[in-house]
């Protein structure tokens, strides 16, 4: 009884479950009379009860079926591929120092996520492998202790600000499993307007660390943030994506290929997968360089140069 009140209770995704329970309760009076009809009040409240246990299990796969069938009416299978699209503006990577991609990529096969094209073409970062070579990845109850947290992140072009939220804690940490203590899954973020049709969108950034305001002007390096955990999150990194529009959940992420950077295969990377039992990247898959600009996937370290 104490998991059961601590999963209905918990303050993760506690805002979802409401919506859900409201929605429940609008078909369930269409279907069986108003809900607290009586005599079958005690009854209905208990079908709700039930219910609401059942779909709040599967809320993070249903919270993301509406963005996917919107996007698919208005784009078809037509979603930006990096064949098809060129970036409107030259990107640099969203942080200082050496870090690692985490997830992501830009082919069939090494997208973000199966979440359609809401996060098709994000990427997370994080930092496996400091500039002495050691291998600093150690998971850890203490987000403070894992190495990219607190690290500044940047603007990747000059743009102007749309959005940002800072007042989101901390999710905890226990191994490689994900938590997510706020409603927002993002946690904190920032959207930013670099040219018309393409946004950039940083996530899981430290509390009260964003260091700009809606309706800003910033300059491509010019920091920031700082990297959190907070949100839907297993460890401290940052999730970030380029976007069609500034609409979080509807708009259709896009390729970003980063001007000026290095990459080279992480070892630690692939070190942390082995444990893990995950894919392990295959060297050389990793980037390709199209015009100039380099493209990445999971599985390198990467830097601005």
């Amino acid at each position: 009884m104490a998991k059961i009140a601590k999963y209905l209770f918990s303050h993760s995704y506690l805002f979802h479950r409401a919506i859900i329970i409201f929605i429940i309760a609008l078909v369930h009076s269409q279907l069986d009379g108003r809900l607290f009809d009586s005599p079958d009040m005690v009854g209905q409240i208990i079908f709700v009860i039930i219910t609401l246990v059942a779909v709040s299990a599967m809320f993070p796969l249903l919270s993301e079926i509406p963005p996917m069938l919107c996007n698919l009416f208005r784009y078809g299978f037509s979603w930006p591929t990096m064949d098809t699209y060129q970036n409107k503006c030259n990107y640099i990577l969203p942080f200082t120092g050496k870090w690692t991609v985490h997830n992501g990529g830009f082919a069939a096969g090494q997208f973000h996520s199966w979440r359609g094209s809401t996060e098709r073409h994000a990427y997370d970062f994080a930092i496996f492998e400091m500039e002495d070579g050691n291998d600093d990845w150690t998971p850890s109850a203490n987000v403070a202790e894992y190495p990219c947290y607190g690290k500044d992140i940047v603007a990747i072009a000059d743009g102007v600000v749309i959005k940002t939220i800072n007042h989101h804690p901390d999710s905890r940490t226990n191994g490689v499993k994900g938590y997510c203590d706020t409603w927002e899954m993002r946690g904190n973020y920032i959207i930013i307007k670099h040219a018309d049709g393409e946004y950039s969108v940083t996530a899981h950034l430290k509390p009260n660390s964003v260091q700009i305001r809606k309706g800003d002007t910033v300059k491509q390096g010019q920091i920031i943030a700082q990297c959190g955990n907070s949100g839907n999150s297993t460890a401290p990194h940052i999730h970030f994506q380029l976007q069609n529009s500034a609409n979080i959940l509807t708009a259709v992420s896009l390729p970003i290929a980063f001007t000026n950077i290095d990459t080279a295969y992480s070892q630690a990377h692939k070190e942390f997968c082995e444990e893990t039992k995950r894919p392990v990247a295959i060297a050389g898959e990793n980037s390709k360089i199209k015009n100039g600009k380099t493209y990445i996937t999971r599985g390198l370290d990467v830097k601005n140069k």
